[in-house]
C-alpha cells in the first residue's frame, strides 16, 4: 500500500510540471555516487606495493546527498553539493570504515539547455571533513583510527557525462566521476603513508528547476 501511494505521489508530481521548456537560473536535487574505494599502505617503493606487502582489497562504497546548480549564462553552470560519503577498503582479516562530509564546489560547461540530451563537464574543489574512522576486525573488535588521519582534506573532483531532460522541469544526470585527494590519510608517518584511493565511479543526479 505504501508503495502504491509513493508511486501515485511521484506520478502526480511529474504531471503537475509546466508543459513548455523555459530556461531557469536555479535548480536543486539529490545526488548518488557509487564507486570503488581502497584503503592501503604506500611504502614509496613501487615493486613492494605491486607485490602487496600489506595485502588489501577494494570495496564498493557510496556517497549521497543534495545539491544546487546556478546558471549565470546559457552554457555555464556553477554549483555545490553536500554529501555524506562512505569510504575505505580492506586488509587481511580487517577492513577500514571511513565516513566523510564532502562539499564539492563546481564550475562547468553544458551544451544547449533546451535540448533533450545535454553534454556536461565540470570540475572544481572538494572540501572534506572526517566524521568516522575505524578498523573492523574479523573477531568483531574495532579500533578507532581517527587520531591518525587528517580531519580536514581537500581534493579536485571531475565529472563528465550527459544530462537528460525528463520533463520541462526535471533533469537526470549520469556522469563519470573522479575525485583525487591532495593529502595522504596518515598524518603521523610520512615515510610509510596510508592512502585512500577512490576509483572512477558514477555521479547520478536528479534535479528540478525552481
Amino acid at each position: 500500500m505504501k508503495c502504491i501511494s509513493l508511486c501515485t505521489l511521484i506520478v502526480t508530481f511529474f504531471l503537475l510540471c509546466p508543459c513548455g521548456y523555459a530556461q531557469t537560473k536555479l535548480s536543486v536535487g539529490v545526488r548518488f555516487l557509487p564507486s570503488s574505494t581502497m584503503f592501503r599502505y604506500d611504502t614509496g617503493v613501487p615493486i613492494a606495493d605491486f607485490l602487496k606487502i600489506a595485502p588489501h582489497y577494494s570495496r564498493i562504497r557510496t556517497a549521497q546527498g543534495v545539491g544546487v546548480n546556478y546558471n549565470p549564462a546559457r552554457k555555464l553552470h556553477v554549483g555545490a553539493d553536500l554529501l555524506y560519503a562512505f569510504q575505505g577498503g580492506g586488509f587481511e582479516q580487517r577492513r577500514a570504515d571511513l565516513a566523510y562530509i564532502h562539499v564539492p564546489l563546481w564550475i562547468g560547461y553544458n551544451t544547449a539547455p533546451e535540448k533533450k540530451l545535454i553534454f556536461t563537464v565540470q570540475s572544481g574543489i572538494q572540501l572534506s571533513y572526517l566524521t568516522h574512522a575505524k578498523l573492523q576486525y574479523e573477531n568483531g573488535t574495532s579500533a578507532n583510527i581517527a587520531p591518525y588521519l587528517h580531519k580536514m582534506t581537500m581534493g579536485i573532483p571531475f565529472a563528465i557525462g550527459f544530462k537528460f531532460r525528463l520533463t520541462p522541469s526535471y533533469y537526470l544526470s549520469t556522469q563519470l566521476y573522479l575525485s583525487s585527494d591532495l593529502k595522504s590519510l596518515s598524518r603521523t608517518n610520512k615515510e610509510f603513508g596510508v592512502y585512500n584511493y577512490v576509483f572512477p565511479g558514477l555521479r547520478i543526479a536528479l534535479d528540478r528547476n525552481i
